[in-house]
C-alpha cells in the first residue's frame, strides 16, 4: 500500500470530529464523442450562420458535454482540403463560412474558441482530420488555396467526390504539414484521423469504379518499384502514418494521436466472424492492425458501429479480437453508433456496449466515442439521459498514456481561507508539468471527484458541505500527483 493512502484528515461534519484516509484516486475512463463539420452534421447548424449564434452553438455543445461528465470532443477541422480554424495552408472551410476561402466576419476561430471552452470545463479537444478527401460532394467548389486549384494533378475523381491521391508525396506531405501547423499553433490535446484513406469502393450498374491513380502507380513502376498495386497502395498509407506518428511525438510527444479505422481489420477476423463485411485492408488500403502493433498511434478507436448480439457482426466479439492484436499496449476505445438509437437499436444497446468496455478493464483503461454528438445533444430516444443516470454517474478522468512520459507531478501547497482553496508551487517551473488540477471533496461522508480545472485556475470555493478538499497535478500525459488534502 502507498504511503499517501495512510494519510489521514480531521474535520468537523455535521456527525463531529471524523476521521477519514486520503482521497481515493480518480476514476479513469475515455469519454468522448465526435462533433462532425462536414455537411453540418453536428456543427454548425447552417454554414454561414451569424457568428454570435454559431459561438452560442459551441457553447451549448460543450456545456452538454459537461453534464453528461463527458471528457473529450473530436472537432473536425480539416472535413475535405480545407480548415474550420485560421490557416496560411487552406482556405476555410465552406461548411462553417458558407463559401470556401470566405473569412468569417468578424473574424474568429472557431477551433481557438472550442479549444477554450472545453478547457475551462474540464474536456480535452481533440483536433480531427480527413487526411486526404479534397471535396464532400458538389454544393462547394475549390477556392484559389484549395488543393484542387494549385494541384489539379494531384487530384481524382471518385462518385460525387473529389479526392487527393495517396499516392502522390505532395499530398502526403501536405496533409502532414496541416496537422502539424495545427499541432505547433493550437493547444490541443490529440490529433485525430478518421477512416478516409482511399476511397470506399463504388460501383456502378453493379461493377466496381476504378480509383484511376494510374499517373501515380505508373511513376512508381517507372522508378523500379515491385510492390503489387494493392500493396503500393497500402505502403503509401503506412508511411503517412508513422511519418506522421513519429513528426507528432518530435514536436509535442504527450499529445495523443488517434486514429479510427474502419471497425474490421479484414473479413474472417476473428475465425468465422465477419464474412462478407468491407475489406479494408484491401477496399481502402488500411492496415489498421499493423498500425496498432507498431505502436504508430496512442489509441485506436474502431468504428464498432454493430449491435452486441448478430453473430457474424457484433460489437462484443469484435472489441474482444482487437483487444488480443494489442501487442503494443496502446488504448483501445471503440466507436459505438449512437445515431442509429431509434433506427436499428435501443438506446440499451450503446448503455451495454458502454458496460462491455468497462468489464474489459482489466486489459487497459476502459474508454469509448460516440458517434455522433447530435445523438446526445437532441438526447435521441433519451439516450442522453440515459447515460447521465446510468452510465456516467461518476466523475471520470481520461487515462493515462504512461509510453508518453511516465512521470508524475509533485503534489502542490494547498491552503484554505475564508472558504476558498488555492494552491500552487514553491518553484513556478512546476507548472508547466501540469495540465490540469483535479479537485476532490469530502461531502455526504465520502469522497467526491468534483472538477477538472485547466492549469491556470489554482482556487476553489468550498461550499458548508465540504468538510475537506483535495488537490491533485495531472500532468501532460495524463499521470496523477499525489494529493494535497486540507479541511
Amino acid at each position: 500500500m502507498r504511503w499517501a493512502c495512510l494519510i489521514t484528515v480531521l474535520f468537523t461534519s455535521s456527525h463531529g470530529l471524523t476521521q477519514t484516509t486520503a482521497p481515493p484516486l480518480p476514476t479513469r475512463e475515455f469519454r468522448g464523442a465526435w462533433v462532425a463539420t462536414v455537411r453540418g452534421i453536428d456543427w454548425p447548424f447552417e454554414p454561414g450562420d451569424p457568428t454570435e449564434k454559431q459561438q452560442k452553438e459551441i457553447v451549448a455543445i460543450v456545456a452538454k458535454a459537461a453534464e453528461l461528465k463527458l471528457n473529450a470532443l473530436i472537432f473536425q477541422v480539416r472535413p475535405a482540403g480545407d480548415a474550420v480554424y485560421q490557416s496560411d495552408i487552406e482556405p476555410w472551410s465552406p461548411w462553417f463560412t458558407g463559401k470556401m476561402g470566405k473569412a468569417p466576419l468578424p473574424m474568429w476561430d472557431p477551433l481557438e474558441f472550442f479549444i477554450k471552452e472545453a478547457h475551462e470545463h474540464g474536456i480535452e479537444l481533440h483536433a480531427w482530420f480527413n487526411p486526404f478527401r479534397a471535396l464532400s460532394g458538389t454544393k462547394f467548389s475549390g477556392s484559389v488555396k484549395h488543393i484542387s486549384k494549385e494541384h489539379p494533378e494531384w487530384c481524382i475523381h471518385y462518385g460525387e467526390d473529389l479526392w487527393m491521391d495517396p499516392g502522390e508525396a505532395g499530398v502526403r506531405e501536405r496533409s502532414k504539414a496541416v496537422m502539424l501547423d495545427v499541432l505547433r499553433r493550437y493547444e490541443v490535446d490529440g490529433i485525430h484521423m478518421d477512416d478516409y484513406f482511399y476511397p470506399y469502393p463504388l460501383k456502378k450498374n453493379g461493377n466496381a469504379i476504378e480509383f484511376q491513380d494510374g499517373r501515380t502507380w505508373n511513376a512508381y513502376r517507372t522508378t523500379g518499384g515491385t510492390l503489387t498495386r494493392s500493396d503500393w497502395r497500402r505502403s503509401n498509407v503506412d508511411n503517412f502514418i508513422q511519418s506522421l506518428y513519429e513528426d507528432v511525438k518530435k514536436e509535442k510527444p504527450w499529445v495523443r494521436f488517434g486514429i479510427s479505422p474502419f471497425g474490421i481489420w479484414r473479413p474472417n477476423n476473428p475465425e468465422g466472424y465477419a464474412k462478407g463485411a468491407l475489406d479494408a485492408y484491401e477496399d481502402i488500403s488500411a492496415d489498421s492492425l499493423k498500425w496498432l502493433q507498431n505502436g504508430w498511434c496512442d489509441y485506436l478507436a474502431p468504428q464498432l458501429y454493430w449491435p452486441t448480439e448478430p453473430k457474424n457482426l457484433g460489437f462484443n466479439v469484435l472489441f474482444d479480437w482487437w483487444l488480443t492484436q494489442n501487442t503494443s499496449r496502446r488504448h483501445i476505445w471503440p466507436g459505438m453508433a449512437s445515431d442509429r438509437v431509434l433506427s436499428d437499436r435501443q438506446p440499451s444497446e450503446i448503455l451495454k456496449q458502454i458496460s462491455y468496455t468497462r468489464e474489459r478493464s482489466v486489459y487497459m483503461p476502459p474508454g469509448h466515442l460516440h458517434w455522433n454528438f447530435s445523438a446526445l445533444m437532441k438526447n435521441k430516444g433519451t439516450l442522453a439521459d440515459l447515460c447521465q443516470k446510468r452510465a456516467y454517474q461518476d466523475f471520470a478522468i481520461p487515462p493515462s498514456a504512461s509510453w508518453l512520459g511516465p512521470n508524475k507531478p509533485d503534489a502542490p501547497s494547498l491552503s484554505i481561507q475564508d472558504g476558498k482553496a488555492t494552491w500552487s508551487y514553491a518553484d513556478v517551473r512546476m507548472d508547466s508539468f501540469v495540465k490540469w488540477w483535479l479537485v476532490q471533496v469530502f461531502e455526504n461522508d465520502q469522497w467526491v471527484s468534483k472538477k477538472l480545472l485547466p492549469a491556470h485556475e489554482k482556487s476553489f470555493t468550498l461550499s458548508p458541505k465540504m468538510g475537506a478538499i483535495a488537490i491533485r497535478a495531472i500532468s501532460n500525459t495524463g499521470m496523477s500527483s499525489d494529493a494535497s488534502v486540507s479541511r
